[in-house]
C-alpha cells in the first residue's frame, strides 16, 4: 500500500468516526477555544447592532477573539486536534473575522450603498481565503507545507486586526468624519484583495515576535477595562502599536521582495 492510499484510508477513518460518534465526544480542547472564539465575534456583533456608542468595546471583542484563535493554534499542536476541529475553527474565523468586522464598519458607516458593497467584497474574500486553506489542508500532500510555510494570502485574522487598531485609534483621538471614513473604507477594500490574493506572507514563529505581541494585547485589555479612567484612556497607545505592526506585516512581502 503507496503513502497516499494510506492517508485516504485514514482520512475515511476520520470521516466515519465524524459521522458515528456522539457530537460531544469530537469536542477536543483547542475546539472549547474555537467555540470561544466564535461567541467573542457574535457578542460584538451584537452590541454594534444595539448601538454605535458600544462599539469600542465590540472592536475590543474582536481584538479578543484573535487572541483566543492564537491560543487554539498553540494548544492544537500540542494536544490532540481532528477534521472536525479544523472545519469548526475555520467557521469560528469566519463569524469573528469576517462578519463581524464587516458588520462593524458597515454600522460606522451608516450602511451606505458604498460601504455594503466594500464590506460584502471583504466577507466574501475572507470566506475565499478560508476555503482555499482548508481545501489545501485536507489534502496529506499539501499540509505540511501549509504547516511549515508561509501564508497565501494575508491572513482573515490579521484583517480583522488591522481593521480594529484602526477603529480603536480612529474613535479614541476622535478623528474627523469626513477623514476617517474613507480610510476606513479604502483599509477595508485593500485587504478584501489581499486576502484572496497569492502574495506569501511569513508565518509569526519566532519568540522575539510572539512576545511582544502578547504583550501588547494584554496591556490593552488591562487598560480598556480598568476600573480607573485615567489608566484606561491610555489603551489607545497599545491599539496604536498593533496598527503600526500591522500595518508593517501587509507591506513586509514589499520589503522582502526589494531586499532579494
Amino acid at each position: 500500500m503507496n503513502g497516499k492510499n494510506l492517508g485516504e484510508k485514514e482520512g475515511e477513518g476520520e470521516r466515519e468516526k465524524v459521522r458515528s460518534e456522539s457530537i460531544l465526544k469530537q469536542v477536543k480542547p483547542p475546539d472549547l477555544l474555537s467555540l470561544l472564539n466564535a461567541l467573542l465575534g457574535f457578542s460584538a456583533i451584537l452590541l454594534v447592532l444595539d448601538g454605535a456608542a458600544a462599539v469600542e468595546v465590540a472592536v475590543v471583542l474582536i481584538l479578543a477573539a484573535a487572541v483566543v484563535d492564537g491560543l487554539d493554534g498553540a494548544v492544537a499542536r500540542r494536544v490532540e486536534s481532528s477534521e472536525f476541529g479544523e472545519y469548526l475553527d475555520s467557521l469560528a474565523d469566519l463569524l469573528s473575522f469576517g462578519v463581524a468586522p464587516a458588520v462593524v464598519v458597515c454600522v460606522l458607516l451608516a450602511g451606505s450603498s458604498l460601504a455594503l458593497c466594500v464590506c460584502s467584497a471583504y466577507l466574501v474574500s475572507g470566506m475565499l481565503r478560508l476555503a482555499r486553506f482548508n481545501a489545501n489542508f485536507l489534502e496529506k500532500d499539501l499540509r505540511e507545507d501549509l504547516v511549515k510555510g508561509d501564508f497565501k494570502g494575508f491572513p482573515i485574522t490579521m484583517s480583522a486586526v488591522f481593521l480594529a487598531s484602526f477603529l480603536l485609534v480612529s474613535l479614541e483621538f476622535d478623528f474627523p468624519f469626513h477623514l476617517s471614513s474613507p480610510l476606513l473604507l479604502g483599509l477595508t477594500a485593500v485587504l478584501s484583495l489581499l486576502m484572496p490574493s497569492r502574495i506569501k506572507y511569513k508565518k509569526m514563529k519566532e519568540k522575539r515576535v510572539l512576545v511582544p505581541l502578547v504583550l501588547i494585547f494584554f496591556t490593552l485589555f488591562l487598560l480598556f477595562f480598568s476600573p480607573l479612567f485615567a489608566l484606561r484612556s491610555l489603551f489607545v497607545y497599545p491599539a496604536a502599536a498593533l496598527l503600526v505592526l500591522t500595518a508593517l506585516y501587509a507591506l513586509s512581502p514589499l520589503v522582502l521582495n526589494a531586499s532579494k
